[in-house]
């Protein structure tokens, strides 16, 4: 004869609830959850830093910009033009970015961005 087992529903663990102070909630909530997150992540200048340490062609470090602001690579395409004024290919962003992924020796975006932030931390302790 088998028993019951009585019916346990599990909970789901609450997430950590975030003290609100009136004052400033505001700012909390901006740093937590800024409109654009990669947007001003890193300076113009550490970008450069970034880009000399891996270097990167001028071309190269827009798209890498672009690809660390998490646009498409079409999108990319239609924001960066060639000197006649016509927006580049979206195949032509493709090579940018395999040119990419080769010279920092990673194989997706994340794995880019997160190289990107490793290198940046380092320059940055190497500064300090």
């Amino acid at each position: 004869m088998s028993k019951k087992r009585p019916n346990r529903k599990s909970t789901p663990p609450q997430s950590p609830k975030i003290r609100r102070d009136p004052v400033s909630s505001r700012s909390q909530e901006s740093l937590l959850l800024p409109d654009d997150p990669s947007k001003d992540f890193l300076t113009p200048e550490e970008w450069l830093s970034v880009g000399m340490a891996f270097d990167l062609s001028s071309r190269e470090l827009c798209v890498a910009i672009l690809i660390f602001e998490g646009l498409t690579r079409s999108s990319i395409a239609r924001t960066l033009h060639r000197a006649d004024g016509k927006a580049i290919s979206s195949g032509t962003v493709r090579v940018y970015i395999d040119r990419l992924f080769d010279k920092l020796r990673v194989k997706d975006r994340v794995g880019f961005v997160l190289r990107i932030l490793r290198v940046h931390l380092a320059i940055s302790a190497q500064d300090d």
